[in-house]
């Protein structure tokens, strides 16, 4: 099975593997993280009885069925989230 997009496509000979991996699973925690935060308030809100639109799908929805890995992969290609170089 074939990755997409490639290492290649993410690293555009800018930055090393390293930083990619690296930068891939702190994307990937960060999602997580936010994923829970929505599903927690989700959560209080429905004890609560209020009631909301939401008009997009949410990161815990998102990653209800994509692994978080290739979330942050995906949103690192399309420039959601950047790798900054460290001096």
């Amino acid at each position: 099975m074939m990755l997409y997009p490639t290492v290649a496509d993410l690293t555009n000979d800018k930055t090393n593997r390293y930083r990619l991996v690296i930068a891939t699973a702190k994307c990937a925690r960060h999602l997580i993280d936010k994923a829970n935060d929505e599903h927690e308030l989700e959560e209080s809100r429905k004890l609560e009885g209020d009631r909301y639109v939401k008009d997009t799908k949410s990161d815990y929805e998102l990653l209800l069925t994509e692994k978080p890995v290739s979330v942050a992969v995906q949103k690192l290609y399309e420039g959601k989230y950047s790798i900054i170089e460290s001096e």
